[in-house]
């Protein structure tokens, strides 16, 4: 024992240690009063402890994994928005298809009126593309596709690049890889679609009509001949004759030739008569001019060459007039015994002169008219190699619907193919000899549609002609060009052991070959099959979203459900949790008010113990 030990008495020491146990237990109440929980250690319960761990972390891991969900689910509701957008589109597009059906005329206005819906249909399917692509959500979008593409090899394009006349080959909507063989053939002869030469005939009153020659190598066209009538009966008629951006005006039957007689001298006794003959106006191939001298008819019909003299063809008229008459004159001919004696001209200008016999009038009988020509013939060439032909009948002309006047279009048919053939033999062909709404050739981009692809190409109607004289070839050769990925896959884990999970695959809800399949529209829907084909499209198109869409709402209602799943069993982790570690709080208040009073207890029951002590402190 220490020198400065104080001794307590065994009285007061085993009051001290009850005080003492009993303030160590006011502690803990308190303490567990103040955090709630009766086990806040493994020193106050191993056994609980360790198990309501257990509980609350597992409970924890439910928890991320709830969040996890909710942003999966995010990303399914984006892509779903995304769906629903290029349904609406499509059904758009849809409606397009039914305008185009509504104008399949032939006519300038219904060509022009699908051609421009072919470019409204071409932009909403960019607009597809690109909306499939913003529907993504925390980097991750399950419309756009997996990566898998597959495209045409540059060597193999340009390749057809280089037969003459064809530019931009490539192929859209690649479903599968394959080789296409492009061929341009033909001899490139011209000539008019029958139904329409027959119907401008009827409507101009023309004889004859004919498109012919061969396309030229440099300026060729695939371009309708337009045939434009203008004028009145009685006036000057114009035929304006069109072939692509080159146009020929021909004048004819302006009523303007003339014939005018006058008698300059009359006959007396001893005196000649002097007549004269005047060649008017404007003469064209085919006018008339007779003269009448002594009931001997002379007459001259204008030809070509004459008309080409231009003013000069009333002096040649009436050169060839004076001939005749002159001819006539010689002896033996028809008016060597009549009473005409000379005949002359004077540039445009005939004169007869009649016999002089003293004491007789000799009278000679001179009558003259022009008429014009019934019919005229017209040839123009154009620069394309175009070479247009016809006979005008002026009485048909004339009798025809508005005097002949109007606007007709001939179909040209052209003999140029560009014929492509895919590995399994298929082959679709284009021609300038096909009629309108059958696979016609025509200038700007063609199209070649097959189950693997869509070849197309810009074909140049002012060269092609070139690589069909060459019959030339080449092919173009689609490949894979990226792999497929899982990057814009979403793998949900759906129990914290990662023994259980799902995972929801992206898909391909662009427009491509690998997608909708919805490819450009073909031929600016110059053809009834190039529409029918942009509505094959559109339908599996629809079917695809619907399928599409049936798969995110099945994942999403997994996923959901789950996530409501885990959210509720998390709550009962927790709460098992609290069942082990939570105290009562009136039983602890209870329990610490007792405490409380027993430490009273404890400090009298020591002050008791210690009294012993203090009654010595009297003796003094």
């Amino acid at each position: 024992m220490a020198f400065n030990d104080v001794s307590l008495t065994s009285g007061m020491r085993t009051n001290l240690l009850q005080l003492q146990k009993v303030n160590g237990q006011i502690e803990r109440q308190q303490n567990v009063l103040a955090t709630g929980n009766k086990i806040n250690s493994a020193l106050d319960g191993p056994t609980s402890f360790f198990a309501a761990k257990g509980l609350t972390q597992r409970a924890g891991d439910l928890t991320a994994l709830k969040d996890t969900m909710g942003q999966a689910v995010s990303t399914i509701k984006a892509a779903d928005k995304g769906i629903s957008a290029i349904t609406s589109m499509i059904e758009q597009a849809k409606g397009l298809t039914t305008a185009a059906y509504s104008a399949l005329g032939s006519d300038a206005g219904s060509v022009a009126t699908r051609k421009s819906l072919a470019a409204q249909f071409n932009g909403l399917k960019e607009q597809i593309d690109k909306l499939a692509t913003d529907s993504g959500y925390a980097g991750k979008n399950l419309i756009a596709g997996n990566g898998l593409r597959l495209d045409a090899t540059s060597s193999s394009r340009a390749a057809v690049n280089s037969l003459v006349g064809v530019d931009n080959a490539r192929v859209t909507n690649v479903k599968s890889t394959d080789t296409y063989t492009i061929r341009v053939s033909g001899d490139g002869s011209i000539e008019g679609k029958a139904g329409d030469i027959g119907d401008a005939e009827q409507a101009h009153g023309l004889v004859g009509l004919k498109l012919s020659g061969t396309m030229n190598s440099s300026a060729g066209n695939f371009s309708d001949v337009q045939i434009e009538v203008r004028g009145a009966t009685g006036r000057e008629r114009s035929f304006i004759l069109s072939d692509g951006e080159e146009s020929r005006t021909i004048n004819y039957f302006d009523n303007s030739q003339t014939v005018a007689t006058d008698l300059k001298t009359a006959a007396k006794s001893g005196t000649a008569q002097v007549s004269s003959v005047e060649i008017k106006g404007t003469i064209e191939e085919g006018d008339t001019f007779t003269i009448t001298v002594e009931n001997q008819t002379f007459t001259y019909k204008a030809t070509a060459g004459d008309t080409m003299i231009g003013e000069d063809a009333r002096e040649e008229v009436a050169t060839r007039l004076q001939e005749s008459i002159s001819n006539a004159l010689l002896s033996g001919g028809r008016l060597s015994s009549s009473d005409l004696a000379t005949v002359s001209f004077d540039g445009n200008t005939v004169t007869l002169t009649g016999q002089t016999t003293a004491g007789v009038v000799r009278d000679v009988s001179v009558s003259a008219k022009a008429e014009n020509a019934l019919t005229k013939r017209i040839s123009e060439s154009f620069a394309s190699g175009t070479v247009v032909s016809f006979t005008v009948d002026r009485k048909q002309l004339e009798a025809a619907a508005n005097g002949g006047n109007g606007i007709s279009s001939i179909e040209k048919n052209v003999d140029i193919s560009v014929s492509v053939t895919n590995l399994t033999g298929n082959t679709v062909t284009r021609s300038g000899n096909s009629e309108r709404g059958s696979g016609k050739l025509s200038d700007g981009e063609q199209s070649f549609a097959f189950d693997s692809g869509t070849v197309r190409m810009k074909v140049d109607e002012k060269e092609i002609m070139q690589a069909a004289t060459a019959n030339a070839a080449a092919n173009i050769v689609t490949t894979q060009v990226t792999d497929a990925n899982t990057s814009n896959d979403v793998t949900v884990q759906l129990n914290e052991r990662n023994t259980n999970s799902i995972s929801v695959q992206a898909q391909n809800l662009t427009t491509s070959g690998q997608g909708l399949g919805v490819d450009f529209a073909q031929n600016d829907w110059a053809d009834r099959a190039d529409i029918d084909k942009a509505v094959e499209g559109i339908d599996g198109a629809q079917q695809k979203l619907r399928s599409a869409s049936q798969n995110l709402s099945t994942n999403l209602n997994i996923i959901t459900t789950r996530e409501s799943f885990t959210k509720e069993f998390s709550d009962v982790l927790v709460e098992g949790a609290n069942k082990l570690t939570l105290a009562d709080q009136n039983e602890e208040g209870a329990s610490l008010l007792a405490l409380q009073t027993r430490q009273q207890l404890g400090t009298i029951a020591l002050s008791l113990a210690n009294q012993s002590q203090q009654s010595i402190l009297r003796l003094f």
